[in-house]
C-alpha cells in the first residue's frame, strides 16, 4: 500500500501515478498501472496496488475512499470557495450521510439474495454526482431549469420508491431543511473540485461493488451534454 500527502500549497493538484514494477533483472514482468487524479491541500491519498509475477499479468490498482474522505472533501472544496454556501453543502453532507446508513444494509440485502447487495447507496451516491455535475453547469439567469435537479429527484424516487430498502432514505431526505432553501440557495462548484469529489465519489462506489456511470463524464470536468450560451 502507497500514501501520498500533499502539503505546502493552497490550492488542488493533478497528480498521475505510474506503477511500472521490475524484477531483480531489470525486467518488466506485468502491464505498467497509471492512475490520473486531483487532491486538496492537506490529504492523504491512499492506494492499494496487486500483481502476479507471471509474465502478462496485469496490476490491480485501487484508491481507498472512504464516506469520511468524501465528507472532508466537501469541507475543503468549501473552505476554498469552490463550493456553494452552508445550505447547499449541509444537504451534500446529509445525502452522503445517508448514503453510508443505506451501506449498512449490504449484507442483510446479500443474506436475502438481493443483486447488488449495495445497491441503495450507490444509487444515492449516483444522485449525488449528479447534483453536483448540474450545480458545476454555468446557469445563466435566462436559463435557470438548466440547474434545476428536480428532475433528477423525480426520476430517483419513482424508480426507487416501491423498494422498502430505501423506506429511512425517503424519510430523512424528505425531512431535511433543503426543501425550504432549494430555490433560492447559493449553488456552484469549480471544475477542479467536481474533478476531485467526482473522482472519489466513483471509487467510493467501485468498493462498493458498482460503477460509476461513464456517459456524464468529460475529459475537462464537464458534462459532455452540457449546453452552452
Amino acid at each position: 500500500m502507497s500514501v501520498f500527502s500533499l502539503g505546502g500549497t493552497t490550492l488542488p493538484v493533478v497528480y498521475e501515478l505510474l506503477i511500472n514494477p521490475r524484477d531483480s533483472g531489470g525486467k518488466v514482468p506485468v502491464e505498467c498501472a497509471q492512475i490520473k487524479g486531483a487532491m486538496f491541500p492537506g490529504q492523504n491519498q491512499e492506494f492499494q496496488f496487486y500483481y502476479s509475477a507471471e509474465p502478462g499479468s496485469v496490476i490491480l490498482l485501487h484508491k481507498q475512499v472512504t464516506f469520511a474522505g468524501l465528507l472532508q472533501n466537501l469541507s475543503v472544496a468549501q473552505r476554498l470557495s469552490q463550493l456553494g454556501n452552508d445550505k447547499f453543502v449541509l444537504s451534500l453532507v446529509k445525502q452522503v450521510n445517508l448514503a453510508e446508513k443505506l451501506s449498512a444494509m449490504c449484507d442483510k440485502r446479500k443474506k436475502h439474495g438481493k443483486d447488488e447487495a449495495c445497491k441503495p447507496a450507490i444509487a444515492v451516491l449516483k444522485l449525488f454526482i449528479k447534483r453536483l455535475e448540474i450545480a458545476n453547469r454555468k446557469c445563466a439567469v435566462k436559463s435557470p431549469r438548466e440547474c434545476d435537479e428536480d428532475k433528477d429527484w423525480a426520476a430517483f424516487r419513482k424508480e426507487h420508491r416501491k423498494d422498502h430498502d430505501y423506506d429511512d432514505f425517503f424519510r430523512e431526505w424528505d425531512r431535511d431543511d433543503w426543501h425550504k432553501h432549494k430555490k433560492t440557495c447559493k449553488r456552484f462548484i469549480t471544475d477542479e473540485a467536481l474533478k476531485i469529489i467526482k473522482d472519489d465519489a466513483g471509487w467510493l462506489i467501485k468498493s462498493l461493488g458498482g460503477e460509476a456511470d461513464k456517459e456524464r463524464e468529460g475529459h475537462d470536468g464537464h458534462d459532455k451534454d452540457k449546453s452552452h450560451d
